[in-house]
């Protein structure tokens, strides 16, 4: 169950970067998941705290349009260090800050996940503000990914399925935007 796991929590690091770190560690402080070492740091206050004002800023800035470009291109590190860091806590071949190259390839998959997630979302985003869908399609990314954060820290089963939810969801909501937009030859 680790890998569905690791997988949903990358991806969903790319969706938002710091909402699946701070839904990991609610759910670590909560007891309903164990975290090994060094991982533990993340249900600590001073990161669960630290990361819960982060989420706000970024929830916030995604919400406004061009500034959401902005946020975009400041956060893909960010995402891509999340992803890599709940990959890596869920594939549990960290135990310790010892190198190897387990670590090394847990690492760069997850941030690779999470990077491709962000940087897709990214050059989505400007064609959406355009079209005044920025704010709406933001809301609903930040959704997702705490969907698919929870899912895949209490149920990493389901991990595939939601997964495939998400991708219909997407496809349909792309389907209708372009029955609803007038074309071009109707507008003469």
């Amino acid at each position: 169950m680790a890998l569905p796991a690791a997988f949903g929590l990358a991806g969903a690091s790319g969706l938002n970067a710091t909402l699946p770190l701070l839904i990991v560690s609610l759910l670590a402080r909560l007891g309903l998941i164990h975290l090994a070492p060094p991982f533990d740091a993340l249900s600590s206050d001073i990161a669960f705290w630290g990361l819960l004002v982060l989420a706000v800023v970024e929830f916030a800035v995604d919400k406004v349009p061009a500034l959401d470009s902005v946020g975009h291109a400041v956060m893909l590190p960010v995402s891509a260090a999340a992803g890599a860091i709940l990959f890596a806590s869920q594939t549990g071949t960290i135990s310790s800050m010892d190198s190897g190259l387990a670590v090394i390839v847990s690492l760069l998959a997850g941030g690779a996940i999470s990077g491709t997630v962000h940087v897709t979302r990214a050059a989505v985003r400007p064609v959406a503000n355009f079209a005044f869908l920025g704010p709406p399609l933001s809301l609903m990314e930040d959704i997702a990914s705490a969907t698919l954060s929870v899912t895949a820290a209490l149920i990493p089963i389901l991990v595939p399925f939601v997964l495939v939810l998400i991708a219909l969801g997407a496809m349909l909501l792309w389907q209708r935007r372009r029955a609803t937009r007038p074309s071009v030859t109707s507008a003469r």
